[in-house]
């Protein structure tokens, strides 16, 4: 969050007059009586649950010494030090930026969290002006909150202090890299991939763009692949958000964060690995900028502007269901505890109805993002029931009538998600159909709640064959899924990395359907199916970016597991093993690497 300089606002104390006589407690404490209107009782009073008294006699008053200057002139309006003037609401939203390297007198907004140092139970007695703002040197509170409930505070410093603006940051001229392309990449944008993730508010982008923006150098490059004038992709602009997203971690802004959630989506242009390298440290980062802001507060009690309160929804929400498929997806715990969050779900109405140049746009968008947030609220309590170490243990534990309790309770949930919402979007009649990222959820959220019931029941135990039955049900729909993508969903823009997981997730499923198969008859078919779904996404790879993951993944896999011949590979070196057998180890393979380490070594690495 970030506040910048217009015209001066007196943030220091407001005048008091002496028929506003402090009451014994604060005058005992040496603090200032402060009370809102119409209260009888001052902030200290009320925190201690008593009535302010007037009994102690006034304090005998000493001559002030001659160079002590009056302190009202110290926190005079005209004062250099005053905070700028934002008004409270667009500082707790972060809107509003000015270019970089233009504002010397930039403020850097962080939240108050309840345990730290900077109590914000002692920080709510501070002397706030009507603006709610409290201003001491290089130093400034906002209190977004009445004192009545849990207080709520930001922080404010002088950017100065806390290096915003290295003199390396990169000074790439974006809008002259995208020139003459620049209004039609942004037409683009929301034309393709704001219907599929519509995080942002339209209305922003109809003033003329500066340069050097991040966010706007990600959206030009997830726009340029659909653009049919401009290039494939700009080479120079994925640069710059790489050198420039690091230094904005340091001192975010929302717009920060917008970008990040942006380039997050980027769809990959080669494929050296069958992994997503950086993308859960990347989460991670944006996870602690968004409790730096204090996006997990519920912001609609807030004195924000209504767009601003939607703003801070949508990328709350975006976020959490960034965190929650990647932590499926890579097998990590999840980075957000529910304790430490209340903002509402999304609804529509947190969404823009005008799109770029305030063209009328449909709301499909808003329902695909509303239902993927819903859809994520249930996957994360599968993640918190099935997929934690503590779990795992606990169901060892548990009987037989529990887990299918468990299991029918989450069924009736997806039931009931896929009636409200799934329903909507297949009778939609567009262009481009955005939907297939949603779908793929659905679909994903059932193989990982009957993958975990698999994991619980013994084989042969009563129920056991049921589960399969609907797993095998679930997997089918996304190999029909697959075969069934058409030129308006195959054109569309896809939610990634997501997308890319659950396709390859839906392929390790089939092995593991494989590996558990005791007749014939089951490890026919799902030998069938694995060869069906593997040269599915083969052909698909070659123009649909989601399913090149999946397919690297299981062609790895089936040689592993000998469903394919082993890769050959040139001559080696020889190793002797435990067995006492000479081991051929390629020089730079992972074998001969990891042979070099030892396993301890391995593991610190």
């Amino acid at each position: 969050m970030r506040t910048t300089a217009g015209t001066q606002v007196n943030a220091g104390r407001k005048y008091k007059s002496r028929k506003e006589r402090p009451c014994d407690a604060c005058r005992k404490r040496k603090i200032c009586c402060t009370r809102d209107a119409f209260e009888k009782d001052c902030s200290l009073c009320r925190t201690r649950g008593e009535t302010c008294k007037y009994v102690l006699p006034p304090n005998v008053r000493r001559n002030r010494p001659p160079n002590v200057r009056p302190r009202e002139s110290i926190s005079s309006p005209s004062s250099t030090n005053s905070i700028p003037p934002r008004p409270i609401q667009s500082c707790a939203a972060g809107t509003g930026s000015v270019p970089r390297g233009t504002a010397p007198s930039e403020w850097i907004c962080q939240f108050v969290g309840l345990s730290g140092d900077q109590d914000p139970f002692v920080l709510r007695h501070c002397s706030f002006n009507h603006l709610n703002c409290y201003k001491a040197p290089d130093w400034a509170i906002l209190r977004v909150k009445g004192e009545n409930d849990i207080p709520l505070h930001f922080t404010v410093v002088p950017d100065s202090h806390l290096d915003a603006h290295p003199d390396y940051y990169p000074k790439t001229d974006t809008e002259s890299i995208v020139a003459p392309h620049a209004d039609e990449l942004l037409q683009t944008y929301f034309d393709v991939i704001h219907v599929s993730y519509p995080l942002l508010d339209p209305a922003r982008f109809n003033s003329k763009p500066q340069t050097g923006d991040p966010l706007l150098a990600i959206m030009y490059n997830l726009a340029s692949p659909f653009c049919r004038d401009g290039p494939p992709s700009f080479q120079e602009l994925s640069d710059f958000a790489h050198q420039a997203l690091p230094i904005e971690r340091r001192h975010p802004r929302l717009e920060t964060i917008e970008a990040s959630l942006l380039h997050l989506q980027r769809h990959s242009t080669v494929h050296q690995a069958p992994m997503l390298p950086s993308l859960w440290s990347d989460i991670g980062s944006l996870v602690g900028m968004a409790h730096d802001l204090g996006l997990n507060l519920d912001p609609t009690a807030w004195s924000l502007t209504l767009s601003d309160s939607n703003r801070r929804i949508r990328i709350w929400w975006a976020l959490y269901i960034q965190d929650k498929w990647s932590a499926l997806g890579l097998g990590r715990p999840s980075y957000l505890n529910e304790e430490h969050c209340n903002v509402p779900l999304p609804t529509v109405e947190n969404f823009s109805h005008t799109s770029f140049h305030n063209q009328p746009i449909s709301l499909t968008p808003a329902i695909q993002f509303v239902a993927m947030a819903h859809l994520t609220v249930i996957l994360s309590d599968i993640l918190n029931t099935f997929y934690t170490l503590k779990a795992m243990e606990r169901f060892k534990l548990l009987p037989l009538e529990v887990l299918f309790s468990i299991l029918d309770d989450f069924q009736r949930r997806l039931a009931e998600w896929n009636e409200e919402y799934l329903c909507q979007l297949f009778n939609v009649n567009t262009l481009l159909d955005s939907s297939g990222s949603v779908v793929l959820a659905f679909h994903t959220c059932e193989i990982v709640l009957f993958r975990a019931l698999l994991r619980c029941l013994p084989m042969g135990s009563p129920g056991y064959d049921g589960v399969r039955e609907q797993s095998k049900a679930s997997l089918m729909h996304i190999v029909e899924f697959i075969e069934k993508l058409n030129v308006s969903r195959l054109r569309a823009f896809w939610w990634s990395p997501m997308t890319r997981i659950n396709f390859a997730l839906a392929g390790t499923f089939m092995f593991f359907q494989l590996l558990t198969s005791i007749t014939t008859h089951d490890i026919e078919f799902w030998s069938r199916t694995i060869s069906h779904y593997r040269s599915l996404l083969r052909l698909q790879s070659h123009s649909f970016d989601m399913t090149r993951l999946a397919c690297t993944r299981m062609d790895l896999l089936a040689a592993g597991m000998g469903v394919d011949p082993p890769v050959r590979e040139g001559e080696g070196v020889g190793e002797i093993g435990a067995d006492g057998r000479t081991v051929v180890l390629m020089p730079g393979s992972a074998e001969e690497w990891i042979a070099r380490q030892g396993h301890e070594g391995m593991l610190l690495c």
